[in-house]
């Protein structure tokens, strides 16, 4: 009786899943770039925009600010000038969802910018929390 136990207890462990009980169902999505010349491609700006549930304008203007260079948005492409590693695009994008996405109180993604008067607030779906951010 004990080995047939065994059995269909490895049976049912082999069926469980890699990682059944996941931390987080939020991750920050990993940048994917390439480096051209003087140009810096982040290939996949707009998925990770959708991820962060933010506007792709919106996190170009960031990452612009905080490159301190020029550059634009193709489709779903963002150029930068000048070569930049994927450390530091990824800091950048971490350091974006820490500030923009993530609520200050509960630490959820559940938030949306919204403009009161003058001031952006985050403001989280899943608390009702509210905070002042400052502007892109």
């Amino acid at each position: 009786m004990a080995k047939d136990y065994e059995k269909l207890l490895d049976r049912a462990m082999d069926q469980i899943p890699e990682a059944p009980h996941k931390k987080s169902r939020f991750e920050i999505p990993e940048v994917d770039i390439d480096v051209s010349g003087n140009r810096t491609t982040l290939k996949n700006l707009g998925s990770i925009a959708s991820e962060l549930g933010r506007d792709p304008n919106l996190l170009m203007k960031y990452l612009l600010k905080e490159l301190g260079t020029a550059g634009n948005r193709e489709g779903d492409n963002g150029m930068f000038q000048g070569k930049f590693t994927k450390g530091e695009l990824q800091e950048r994008i971490d350091s974006f969802t820490e500030e923009y996405v993530l609520c200050d109180e509960c630490g959820r993604p559940d938030t949306e910018l919204i403009k009161e008067g003058r001031v952006t607030m985050l403001k989280c779906d899943a608390c009702g929390a509210r905070s002042s951010v400052r502007s892109v």
